[in-house]
């Protein structure tokens, strides 16, 4: 598995030409979290893309590495793709819904969720609310993740 700073090389160029071609994306889940300080690691790069914008993405993805193959789980989502970019795993979501007790959460990514950013390796790499992803994680029962984030928001 790479180390941190390898992955962030990996989405510096992502962002780099995401942002090029003027495609509405943020980063979400432990790598949002990781970027604004509030874990220590995250295993891999989770891009939320505005769905319109997700073949568009995907093509230009497609150019930086391998295309995998996915099983989406217990999500909806429209668009969901995992990448293999200089060996390191990137999941792409647009459209990104989670389903909990058969119903359907829509988690697409909106304008107004992208309201910070911050700069890696000379690149602007927007970041998704910490709120959606406090309400992502209730909706996934990711419990560990839910504490991570109150006690962040608690202790600001």
């Amino acid at each position: 598995m790479k180390n941190i700073k390898e992955k962030l090389e990996v989405l510096a160029v992502i962002a780099d030409k995401l942002n090029e071609n003027n495609i509405t994306w943020a980063i979400g889940a432990s790598s949002m979290l990781y970027l604004r300080n509030i874990v220590q690691e995250f295993d891999d790069l989770d891009l939320l893309i505005k769905q319109e914008d997700a073949l568009k993405a995907k093509e230009i993805l497609l150019k930086m590495g391998t295309l995998k193959e996915s099983v989406s789980g217990s999500y909806a989502t429209k668009y969901f793709y995992e990448f293999l970019i200089n060996g390191v795993e990137v999941d792409v979501m647009a459209g990104f819904k989670i389903v909990k007790d058969d119903i359907i959460y829509d988690c697409s990514l909106k304008d107004e969720d992208i309201k910070e950013s911050v700069i890696v390796n000379g690149i602007n790499i927007p970041l998704d609310s910490l709120e959606n992803w406090l309400y992502y994680y209730r909706l996934m029962e990711r419990a560990q993740k839910v504490s991570i984030i109150e006690n962040h928001i608690k202790n600001q």
